[in-house]
């Protein structure tokens, strides 16, 4: 594999490899990153070369594996700080993995992966993962990887949470219930309420991220795999309003979806 210089310094891309693009940075990002261990999880050997080159580079120690297999006998025996894990492996799904080891929820996670289907992308953000799909942008995966490990640092600094839930049990918010396996959202009543595809995909993103707000163009990925440029900000901003009018309940109570200005939404989990 032969990597060309493009016009700039510290710039390169790989002609051989559709799944990797993006800047490699001339400078390191210095001490917040050195020393902290990542574990790839990557069957194509190419991809999985580029990749952990470039974050050596950067200071990070990379562990390499390249099944589900190789994975759970790494983590027998070693705790990574981070995991980036594909979805489609020779030996199995990493979902079902993620699920299975707990990842996401004791080892901060990122699904590296070709598959951008809104399922699949709801699927992974409701085990505590992160979600980038191929090609990737490499400087960006950098930003992500050491957003994650500040948060994991926080939160370690902060008193223990509660054990966490199953990958597939449902999403509850305001009293609201957001079942993912049946796609189906329960009002605080119990009572049943239809949502559309676009509906529900939308709230179940919303859902996996809370409290944090989502911004309008990941919104734009969920509700749609198609070609971005078919569709604009303004689907999204018609299906919450929607999503809005419909969760309103007969006692007044107003959505728990809130406008994040300069962000996009987020669900307000502060509403009784």
């Amino acid at each position: 594999m032969r990597l060309k210089p493009e016009k700039g310094e510290g710039s390169f891309h790989d002609a051989a490899n559709s799944e990797v693009t993006g800047a490699y940075p001339a400078m390191s990002v210095g001490a917040e990153l050195a020393g902290r261990t990542v574990l790839l999880v990557e069957d194509a050997l190419e991809t999985q070369d580029l990749i952990a080159s470039y974050l050596e580079r950067q200071g990070l120690s990379v562990l390499r594996a390249s099944s589900c297999a190789a994975v759970a006998g790494m983590l027998a025996d070693q705790r990574p700080d981070l995991v980036l894990l594909d979805i489609n492996l020779p030996d199995g799904d990493g979902l079902a993995l993620a699920e299975r080891l707990k990842l996401g929820q004791e080892i901060p996670l990122i699904f590296v992966t070709g598959r951008d289907s809104p399922t699949d992308r709801i699927a992974g953000l409701s085990q505590g993962g992160d979600y980038v799909t191929k090609p990737v942008d490499l400087l960006e995966l950098l930003i992500r990887i050491r957003n994650l490990l500040r948060h994991a640092a926080r939160s370690s600094a902060a008193a223990p949470a509660a054990p966490s839930a199953p990958a597939d049990a449902p999403l509850v918010f305001s009293g609201w219930r957001l079942d993912l396996v049946r796609r189906a959202l329960f009002r605080p009543d119990g009572s049943y309420l239809a949502l559309t595809t676009g509906e529900f995909n939308i709230l179940a993103a919303l859902a996996a991220m809370r409290p944090n707000p989502v911004s309008r163009e990941y919104l734009l990925d969920v509700i749609s795999n198609r070609d971005p440029r078919s569709i604009s900000e303004h689907t999204v901003d018609t299906l919450i309003t929607r999503l809005r009018r419909k969760m309103r309940l007969e006692d007044g109570s107003p959505s728990p979806i809130v406008t994040v200005r300069g962000v996009g939404y987020a669900l307000d989990t502060d509403r009784p």
